[in-house]
């Protein structure tokens, strides 16, 4: 036993080392061991909470996110990662942000209780690792999206349930989402009606994956789908490509691809595009589009559906699939990039997302054979999957017409 106990405070003393000075790992440049050594760490801490702790943290989870949005709104973790190499006080932080100092000191101790903020002393609050990531331009899109857009859906859910009698919504136009907002519109016309939270969604959508690989890290596009082609050839068209990040990043990887790069999206995102266009945007084209709509480029190389048919049930995607089957020919394919999920062990960014799309969308993120069968009932076979992260188990499927 005493052996036992020796070996436990020799593994604390470790831990307690490492948080000390975490700057060795956090500049590790191997993703995958940084990675095992957050799962190994959250596992290890739930294996040690006794009920209580269990109980008081689930039931108080909300409060992270009603907690971070005010010190987003407030300018808090901006104040403080804009200057990490001072020590603010109450006073200095509470004048800054104009908040009342009573009010301030219980913001601060429980931003520091949850990590959120470092307290090297009495009366002294500094940044670290996740008040900078609470502060970059996608961390605070995404917690006031998330609060102010997507959190009535949440609250909404188990009185959805109840009243529907605990079955999969797969309605588009009546989910929990439209409970939660009061509202007869669906997330998408509802966003175009809300302009403020439209300007939460658009860079949390571009900021969400930052850090984590792409599609292209795992395919040779050019290899795979850009032999014998010319300039005037449609070789990649992204629909429902939001601002472009990925004909930026295909055009990026390969500079010298002959053939057109096409985004396509809504009349009003297309707008904004050619508005502020990306760095690197030069030479794509962009083009107003509905994907329920019949797709107008035909014969493309690749059309590329990313994060776009987990948005949708099964009979919508098999309307946006038949609408791209039409215009295919025999050199097309078409590269389906979504999440897919695993029957077992799934990792938690993914349940989150599935979530979200069940309660805001009626959608789904989907395993393997639901991928598989949604395809075959499309008319469409899976020639390939590669698989791109682990943090999310995303994958880009190949499909082409049976």
């Amino acid at each position: 036993m005493a052996s036992n106990l020796d070996e436990v405070r020799t593994l604390l003393e470790k831990i307690q080392n490492i948080i000390a000075q975490p700057e060795w790992i956090l500049e590790l440049h191997n993703d995958a061991i940084r990675r095992d050594l957050r799962e190994a760490g959250r596992k290890l801490s739930l294996s040690m909470e006794a009920p209580g702790d269990t109980v008081h943290r689930i039931m108080n989870t909300p409060l992270q996110l009603v907690l971070a949005r005010i010190g987003v709104e407030k300018r808090i973790f901006k104040i403080l990662a804009e200057d990490d190499c001072h020590a603010f006080t109450n006073g200095e932080l509470a004048n800054q942000s104009s908040i009342d100092p009573v009010l301030m000191k219980r913001l601060l101790r429980y931003y520091q209780s949850q990590g959120m903020i470092s307290q090297p002393g009495n009366d002294e609050y500094c940044s670290n690792n996740i008040t900078k990531a609470l502060a970059s331009d996608g961390g605070q899109s995404g917690i006031s999206y998330t609060f102010e857009t997507i959190s009535p859906s949440y609250m909404a859910f188990p009185r959805f349930l109840r009243q529907n009698g605990y079955v999969n919504p797969t309605d588009p136009n009546y989910c929990p989402w439209h409970i939660g907002h009061d509202t007869s519109l669906s997330p998408f016309p509802w966003l175009q009606a809300h302009q403020e939270h439209l300007g939460y969604f658009l860079p949390w959508m571009a900021a969400q994956r930052d850090g984590l690989p792409i599609f292209l890290d795992v395919l040779d596009f050019q290899r795979e789908f850009a032999q014998n082609t010319m300039p005037s050839t449609p070789l990649f068209v992204d629909i429902g490509g939001a601002v472009g990040h990925q004909c930026v990043a295909l055009k990026k990887r390969f500079p010298g691809l002959p053939g057109r790069i096409i985004l396509q999206e809504q009349a009003h995102v297309i707008s904004q595009v050619k508005e502020n266009p990306l760095p690197g945007f030069e030479g794509i084209e962009t083009q107003a589009c509905d994907f329920f709509a019949p797709q107008s480029i035909k014969g493309a190389r690749v059309y590329y559906l990313r994060n776009i048919l987990h948005d949708w049930p099964n009979h919508k995607c098999e309307e946006i699939l038949q609408n791209i089957k039409v215009a295919m020919t025999e050199d097309s394919v078409i590269l389906i990039d979504e999440m897919v999920l695993p029957e077992r062990g799934a990792p938690w960014r993914a349940t989150q997302l599935d979530i979200a799309m069940l309660t805001s969308l009626a959608a789904a993120e989907r395993t393997e054979a639901e991928w598989r069968a949604l395809l075959d009932y499309s008319g469409f076979k899976v020639l390939k999957i590669w698989k791109y992260t682990d943090e999310c188990d995303d994958c880009v499927l190949v499909a082409i017409p049976k």
